[in-house]
């Protein structure tokens, strides 16, 4: 398959003019609504538009590729547009974009397809390339440029995959080769690995980077690409072990023990494309550190604490919301004192002691594994015996995880051979005491005069006070939009709620007012294009029903879209509606019980008439703020597209 079966004549335009970034992905999704791969148009913009949010597509060198996966893409389908002028697209370089793709892909699309998609990613390295497509005066001009040069790739494809063979049967070897070092030595001085969320574009195009400037500078690489298509070109044991240094440039999580000892960096996915010889430079360096484990990696402390305690929260949430609603429902009047609410109180009360075990035993396994587990789980149940709260079962989180890497590091050096012995009862025996030592003589103490401390706090501030507190967690809960300073609020919520449960306490009402902020922004600004339509752009128009549904259940990104106009001022009216219902909902003292499920637990909250009544004034203000800058920003302006008389 080649790319020009996913790119139409009808997707492509020339010679267009948009100002913003907005219109130029608005443009770009009603190209590829044309190709027929669409059955949601508006669906598959939210998700482009949703995708860009987190990280910008603009590579730099004039190019963007905005991409998005969808359920409302029937099949993969590309689209192009070139803007002479260029625009403002938050591109690596802060050059403006001028030359655009965009990909379309369904969650499960097929392997042709994805190499497809891989095989365009790679030719847009090609500075000539680039250049040949800006200056096509046709479409006609412009496919033929992409035919000839992805002619030209499948040739080098096929010459690799025969010279593979080639080795292969030369050399018996069943696994993947190839191109080795010029002194033929049959190893690779570097081993790679590149992967994005989505893994599309960025995927490829890095792996591209670094195979390209490796082979400038005469040093031999392979590159495993972890993208949509699956694992593909997979390293070997043996590369690995031969290998002088590895690069891991990626978004997500891949597989990193097996590079455990060797020379590593680790960065983003898109510094693979833009610095692949300042990355090849620093792995081969002498000073580059060795990777030790996911605990003692090569990235900063505080992002790797933070990973690790986003996994063990990924575990909590829903034995918390679990156990809050139990506890809640066997509190209504319909059943208190009752059998049913007993029971359900029981139920509630069950779960809730295994928050702390579970919380621990999960940080602790992202750090050492399953062999963490029980060293995790041990923490936990020593911060619940020992009073120190969610604060003792975080900090013994981190310990179990740290006693177990030690105990796996002596016991792989000093007792070789018994592995199975190892595994089934030195490793969970030798780190449930470790951990429980530790705790009893080190954490415990500390983290329970934190605890008490902090629940002292809530409990003798001033309500002034309180109402700062909850208007700056709502407002962070609004302020990036599933950033880092919006996890960060979330998380302060779930870890208070999980020392208050079963009883509601500070963690509900820390819990309710994050809650109200993150539910605030997206209700508001669907009503407002309910409202009063005429200030909105068609395209938000229809995306209101949607919006307004996310922000029902909780979903404070379902905003996203509203914030293409003027998004500063768009940002700080979310933050303003957030903080005043957040500021409102402590005054009243409502408590949530649960860390998600939004309008569908207000009836089991404390004061749920004042809880509605914090989130309608926070909404109310929004209403009006987004509508008044929606309305000066002219957000109802057409897109001008002026096409040359070639491509009409």
């Amino acid at each position: 398959m080649r790319i020009c079966d996913l790119l139409n004549p009808q997707s492509v335009r020339l010679n267009v003019e948009v100002s913003t970034k907005e219109q130029a992905i608005n443009n770009l999704v009603d190209l590829v609504a044309q190709s027929g791969c669409l059955n949601d148009a508006e669906r598959f913009r939210t998700a482009v538009f949703d995708r860009e949010a987190k990280v910008s597509t603009g590579l730099g060198e004039g190019v963007a590729i905005p991409h998005a996966k969808s359920a409302g893409v029937t099949k993969p389908g590309l689209a192009a547009m070139v803007v002479p002028q260029g625009v403002e697209f938050d591109s690596l370089d802060g050059k403006p974009a001028k030359l655009f793709f965009m990909i379309a892909s369904p969650h499960h699309a097929s392997d042709a397809h994805l190499d497809v998609l891989a095989r365009l990613s790679t030719l847009l390295i090609s500075e000539e390339f680039r250049n040949s497509l800006n200056s096509a005066q046709s479409v006609d001009e412009f496919l033929k440029i992409i035919n000839k040069a992805d002619e030209a790739e499948i040739e080098k494809e096929n010459a690799r995959k025969q010279k593979q063979l080639a080795d292969e049967a030369s050399k018996g070897s069943e696994s993947d080769k190839a191109e080795l070092s010029s002194s033929n030595k049959g190893y690779y001085d570097i081993v790679a690995v590149t992967a994005c969320p989505a893994g599309l574009s960025h995927t490829y195009m890095a792996a591209e980077a670094l195979e390209k400037q490796a082979k400038e500078m005469g040093i031999s690489i392979k590159v495993e690409t972890d993208g949509a298509a699956g694992n593909r070109n997979k390293l070997l044991p043996e590369e690995i072990s031969k290998a002088k240094a590895v690069i891991v440039a990626a978004d997500r999580i891949v597989d990193m023990d097996r590079f455990l000892g060797k020379p590593l960096i680790r960065v983003g996915v898109v510094e693979g494309i833009r610095h692949p010889k300042n990355l090849i430079k620093s792995a081969l360096d002498p000073k580059c550190p060795k990777y030790q484990s996911g605990f003692l990696g090569s990235t900063s402390v505080s992002m790797r604490l933070y990973r690790h305690l986003m996994s063990g929260m990924a575990y909590l949430m829903p034995l918390a919301a679990t156990a809050g609603i139990l506890s809640a429902f066997a509190r209504l009047d319909i059943v208190n004192d009752t059998q049913v609410g007993f029971f359900f109180d029981r139920v509630g009360y069950s779960i809730g002691t295994l928050l702390f075990p579970i919380l621990s035993a999960f940080i602790a396994y992202s750090i050492r594994g399953r062999t963490a587990l029980v060293a995790g789980f041990t923490g936990g149940v020593m911060a619940d015996l020992g009073g120190s709260g969610v604060i003792g079962a975080v900090i013994n989180g981190f310990v179990g995880g740290a006693v177990a890497l030690l105990t796996t590091l002596f016991a792989g050096r000093f007792l070789k051979g018994h592995d199975a012995t190892v595994a089934l009862l030195l490793y969970p025996l030798m780190g449930a005491l470790g951990t429980a030592a530790i705790a009893v003589f080190f954490t415990n103490i500390p983290a329970q005069f934190v605890d008490v401390y902090i629940n002292s706090f809530f409990s003798e501030s001033s309500v002034f006070t309180l109402i700062m507190i909850g208007a700056l967690l709502a407002g962070m809960m609004s302020y990036d939009m599933g950033g880092p300073i919006n996890k960060m609020a979330y998380a302060i919520g779930v870890l208070f709620l999980a020392d208050s449960l079963p009883e509601q306490g500070p963690g509900g009402l820390v819990m309710a007012s994050i809650m109200a902020g993150g539910m605030v922004p997206p209700i508001a600004a669907a009503l407002a294009s309910i409202l009063v339509p005429q200030v909105f752009t068609s395209k938000i128009n229809s995306l209101r029903f949607i919006t307004l549904g996310k922000g029902l259940v909780f979903i404070t990104e379902g905003i996203i879209p509203y914030l293409q106009t003027n998004p500063k001022i768009m940002k700080t009216a979310c933050v303003a509606c957030s903080a005043l219902s957040g500021g409102l909902s402590m005054y009243f003292k409502c408590s949530i019980c649960a860390p998600h499920g939004g309008i569908f637990i207000i009836p089991l909250c404390d004061h749920p008439i004042q809880y509605i009544i914090s989130m309608a004034s926070g909404i109310v203000v929004g209403i009006f703020a987004f509508s008044v800058i929606h309305l000066r920003s002219g957000s109802d302006s057409s897109v001008k597209v002026t096409v040359n008389s070639e491509n009409t």
